[in-house]
């Protein structure tokens, strides 16, 4: 009898462990992607320390499919730490680039990794929304947008920007984790499907580059 009594304890215990991870479950996974979107306070700054190790290997995938030339103006749109640009430059370019963030506390986690940069005036860091770019039109050679797209609220007005302030031969550069995109933005898990839109945008080609868990659009103007 004391050990059914027990059994039935622990069968309570354990599903009332259950219900708790289950209630506490998806408000914390909406919490943390929040501050993947937008990261905010110690959580974030957090963030984006760790996005500065765990983005390692995509950036240098990246970068080694991107044609930089020393003159070209670039824009880094969710530059996040900012770890991105400090490898750009470390390649001893000439380039200025710019960088807009939703996040004030990317701002200034990236501010601090590239002091040298935006002291000398080679980098450009400022908050603003893709969807409102403050630049005029025709200002960059090269736009990136590195696993920040998925969480663009207004995703079409965002890529219509990159393209107005594009150059005629200008090029947008997008990299991300595949899991991410079918995560977040499931109604373009098909890479074509994201291909097509950015046509309709008005890019003229599209290359489609894969590596693991990662895919790059590379789109001319």
């Amino acid at each position: 009898m004391k050990g059914k009594k027990r059994m039935r304890t622990w069968l309570v215990m354990i599903s009332v462990i259950i219900v708790i991870c289950v209630t506490l479950y998806q408000p914390l996974i909406n919490y943390l992607s929040k501050q993947a979107a937008n990261p905010t306070g110690i959580i974030g700054s957090i963030m984006t320390r760790i996005w500065s190790v765990s983005f390692r290997d995509m950036n240098e995938w990246s970068y080694s499919l991107m044609n930089l030339n020393d003159e070209d103006v670039i824009l880094d749109i969710g530059f996040g730490s900012g770890s991105g640009i400090q490898h750009m430059k470390g390649m001893n370019r000439k380039n200025t680039i710019y960088g807009v963030d939703i996040s004030e506390e990317a701002v200034k986690t990236a501010s601090t990794l590239n002091k040298e940069y935006i002291d000398s005036g080679e980098v450009i860091l400022t908050v603003g929304d893709v969807a409102y770019l403050d630049f005029e039109d025709e200002f960059f050679n090269l736009v990136i947008a590195g696993q920040t797209h998925i969480y663009w609220d207004e995703l079409e007005k965002g890529l219509s920007e990159c393209y107005r302030v594009l150059k005629e031969r200008g090029t947008l550069f997008i990299a991300c984790e595949i899991d991410k995109i079918e995560y977040h933005l499931p109604e373009y898990k098909n890479s074509e499907d994201f291909t097509n839109l950015l046509y309709e945008i008005g890019f003229s080609e599209i290359n489609v580059k894969t590596h693991n868990n990662y895919i790059a659009f590379i789109c001319n103007k």
